[in-house]
């Protein structure tokens, strides 16, 4: 996600902008430092008549584009690589927050300081990103829809509307009908129209305010390429008729939107790439005719339908649910992920794989198609003898031949409290499968159950081509309860489970079996900010 620059008053509202003499003073500043690049590129002969062309006109250039291609001139040289951080005379991006003791006195206040920052900026100077942390209740209703106003007559092209922390932990403590409705109330859907003018919009996030009845003929958003709602009180309507708004949409985020229950992206959302839902605990059902897809990422409740009209185009997907439960419930998961023959990174968690392992046997045929799968994540939330079945199961029904990195998340627990077999499965061995391509293994939280290291043994054994064996453990592994059965010659608990993996059989003679407390990233896993997130 773009980040947003800090504005230089963010911390005092009381602070008056900079003058244009300091505006001035710094442009010239830059051009004298940048200097020495232009004279660089002239010693070397170099003909940019471009570059050569005076700050004030190249400022003009750059204030003609938009933001990300502002960016992009900078690595035409270095005379021009900060330039367009001056394209405007007063900061482009605004942060706007609320002190966190926010009283009436507090709010009024914050309202007042961010009138007067708006103020003594003008009106028409170019806005890239405006962050407001919005005070909570209806009373600002009127303040909040001239920023906004203020914000369209800018061209602002990256918009934060947030409901103020203290706000939301409001929501969150069960308070009477009445406050509840006026805090989540904060903003009203009236203010969408108000979004609607701001003609150069590209990015909008919308946090906890109040969508729930868009009128049918809202306003197009026809610049807006990324949609970020989070604890956004939307129905499903509300989200339809915003999307049918949004005709060129790449990027839509449903993040603990917990009114929405059926989730439809129709084929006029052609241009739509990427969807994200976590948390999302109403819904049931998720339909995607948009032919152009081409990432799909969930984390919360199992849906009872998952639908794609053109599954074979995704190439990124990501399936996770957090929670144990006693039986599986209804869902034509595996059916859906049988129909991912173009699939590229996946990340499936440990009640995935007990879908497939249950149900998959019945649809053999459908797992012969991971064929592209470059990347592949587990989410074991569990890892019981029974959940190493599973990951078995998963190898045995769904064939990776290109399969290059694997990436294992293991129970942070040090007890392992679900140790107990709930779902049954009766022991088997593992399966006769070649990882030919496989490159690099990453394990998180291994602790050396024997359930943890008959799975090293397994890829150990399969993987011919293995560069790296990677293992992080937690730090608790060091500690007294582990250290004090060990043998003699060994310092601490880490260092005798080192040398018992050193010594398992490996098909790749070259393979490198690092094992760690600490984790240099070194290699991560294409979905970890998703799982981070969720």
């Amino acid at each position: 996600m773009r980040q947003k620059k800090k504005s230089r008053w963010a911390a005092d509202l009381s602070l008056s902008p900079p003058s244009s003499s300091s505006a001035s003073a710094s442009s010239s500043s830059s051009s004298s430092s940048s200097g020495d690049g232009g004279r660089d590129a002239g010693e070397k002969g170099v003909d940019d008549r471009l570059t050569e062309l005076p700050d004030t006109v190249r400022l003009h250039i750059l204030s003609l584009l938009p933001l990300k291609y502002a960016i992009r001139t900078g690595a035409l040289s270095s005379r021009w690589r900060a330039l367009w951080r001056l394209r405007w005379p007063h900061p482009a991006a605004l942060e706007f927050s609320p002190p966190t003791d926010l009283g009436d006195s507090a709010a009024d206040e914050f309202v007042a300081g961010v009138d007067r920052c708006l103020s003594a900026r003008g009106l028409g100077r170019r806005i890239d990103a405006l962050f407001v942390a919005l005070p909570p209740g209806r009373r600002y209703d009127a303040d909040i829809k001239r920023w906004l106003e203020y914000a369209a007559s800018c061209g602002v092209e990256d918009l934060s509307l947030v409901v103020s922390p203290l706000s939301l932990a409001a929501t969150s403590a069960r308070p009477g009908r009445r406050a509840r409705r006026n805090d989540r109330a904060a903003v009203s859907s009236a203010f969408f129209f108000s979004i609607s003018e701001c003609s150069n919009l590209a990015r909008l996030t919308i946090s906890g305010l109040h969508l729930s009845s868009p009128s049918a003929n809202i306003k197009r958003l026809s610049s807006l390429e990324v949609l970020s709602l989070q604890a956004a009180h939307v129905t499903d309507a509300a989200l339809r008729r915003i999307i049918a708004a949004c005709p060129f949409l790449r990027s839509l985020d449903l993040c603990l939107c917990r009114k929405l229950r059926r989730i439809m992206i129709t084929a006029a959302s052609s241009r739509l790439t990427s969807l994200t839902i976590v948390g999302c605990v109403r819904a049931l059902e998720v339909t995607i005719s948009s032919a152009g897809l081409r990432r799909f990422r969930f984390s919360g409740n199992y849906l009872t339908t998952y639908s794609f009209d053109s599954p074979s185009r995704l190439e990124d997907v990501y399936i996770s649910s957090g929670s144990p439960v006693s039986s599986l419930p209804r869902s034509n998961w595996v059916k859906a992920l049988g129909e991912l023959s173009n699939v590229k990174v996946l990340t499936l968690c440990n009640l995935s794989l007990q879908y497939i392992v249950a149900e998959g046997v019945k649809a053999i045929g459908e797992f012969r198609n991971f064929r592209n799968l470059r990347e592949l994540q587990l989410l074991m939330g569990m890892m019981a003898d029974d959940n190493l079945m599973d990951i078995y199961g998963f190898f045995r029904l769904c064939q990776c031949p290109r399969l290059e990195k694997l990436f294992v998340e293991l129970p942070t627990n040090m007890g392992d409290p679900f140790i107990e077999k709930y779902l049954v499965v009766s022991e088997e061995e593992p399966p006769e499968v070649d990882f030919e391509y496989l490159k690099i293994i990453k394990i998180n939280s291994f602790k050396g159950h024997s359930n943890e290291i008959g799975l090293v043994k397994f890829l150990l054994g399969k993987a011919a081509s293995l560069e790296s064996l990677v293992m992080i453990s937690p730090k608790e592994l060091t500690g007294e309860q582990h250290n004090k059965n060990i043998l003699d010659g060994f310092p601490d608990f880490l260092h005798f489970l080192r040398s018992q993996l050193l010594s398992f059989a490996r098909a790749s003679v070259g393979a490198q079996i690092i094992l760690s407390e600490h984790d240099d990233n070194k290699f991560s896993p294409t979905h970890w900010e998703v799982y981070s997130k969720a």
